[in-house]
């Protein structure tokens, strides 16, 4: 807090002012000073020297400007009229106002911190209660989302033969390798899998993850006798399975409900699903790959190249 001085000009009036204050009326050469707890009056530049460093300028004159023409001359700082203030010891209790503007302020900066964390907290409570919820809606917005965002940026290719050697002894490669590990797809369904990524090429985890999704959106393409097949098929390769396989395969179908499921998930399931596929008649998995196929065809939407 500034030092508080009583200030008596040289007029005889007395103020109660700052370390600012007393700069002001550094003018009035009779101007006394007497500091805050002291009974001593002392000459105001003495005291201004003791408060402040030495200046270049100071013990320069002050030299008047000669006035313009017409215009009056100013008074003598002496001649002005004075405004009498309150003693010091009166305003120097304005000190306590300050002090608990201070502290309301404090409590109240500390109040809205604590309302805010206290939203945070709620809003985290509720997100963990309800994620069963929002997470599904926002994992599917999510997929639409950047998807559309893929392919602004990377436009489909016109046709397969437009593609380079590489490209193409590298799908074929890949065609192979899933087709080997997804006996429940034709390879014409794979194709169509491995088409629908622009600038990449899945590995088969991903590739029976996306066609899995395929096949239960366009699961609605199929005739009510084809999905009853369908499902009875389903039914034969989960049996062929041990518990714990059916069990794994119905949490992933179950999981893909609620999130996106990770890379050794999809591993997971593709064996089991290739493992119940392989132990049905030739005759049984050509109808699964050909229903699956119609399936999946309908969830990807038009051919794609």
């Amino acid at each position: 807090m500034a030092r508080q001085f009583k200030l008596r000009l040289g007029d005889g009036t007395v103020l109660a002012v700052d370390d600012q204050g007393l700069r002001t009326w550094a003018v009035d050469e009779k101007a006394m000073v007497q500091p805050s707890g002291s009974s001593d009056w002392r000459p105001l530049k003495d005291v201004l020297a003791a408060s402040r460093p030495a200046r270049p300028d100071d013990g320069v004159a002050v030299i008047p400007l000669k006035p313009l023409d017409g215009e009056p001359s100013p008074a003598p700082a002496g001649s002005l009229p004075s405004l009498r203030l309150a003693h010091a010891e009166e305003e120097w209790q304005d000190d306590e106002v300050y002090e608990g503007g201070g502290l309301l302020a404090t409590a109240w900066l500390w109040l809205q911190r604590a309302v805010l964390l206290a939203a945070l907290a709620a809003g985290a409570y509720v997100a963990a209660t309800t994620w069963p919820t929002w997470l599904p809606v926002v994992t599917r917005l999510g997929l639409i989302f950047f998807t559309k965002i893929d392919e602004q940026v990377h436009p489909r290719r016109a046709s397969t033969p437009g593609m380079d050697d590489a490209q193409q002894r590298e799908r074929q490669e890949a065609l192979k390798t899933a087709g080997e590990q997804l006996p429940h797809l034709a390879p014409e369904t794979i194709q169509l899998v491995l088409s629908s990524s622009a600038w990449s090429i899945p590995d088969p985890p991903e590739v029976f993850s996306r066609a899995y999704a395929a096949a239960k959106n366009g699961s609605s393409a199929l005739t009510a006798p084809e999905a009853e097949e369908l499902k009875s098929l389903q039914g034969a390769l989960l049996a062929a399975l041990r518990p714990a396989e059916r069990g794994r395969l119905r949490d992933y179908d179950r999981v893909r409900g609620l999130r996106a499921t990770l890379p050794s998930e999809d591993r997971a399931a593709l064996g089991a699903f290739a493992r119940g596929t392989r132990a049905l008649s030739p005759a049984s998995r050509g109808r699964l790959q050909a229903l699956l196929g119609k399936a999946v065809a309908a969830g990807l939407g038009p051919a794609r190249s």
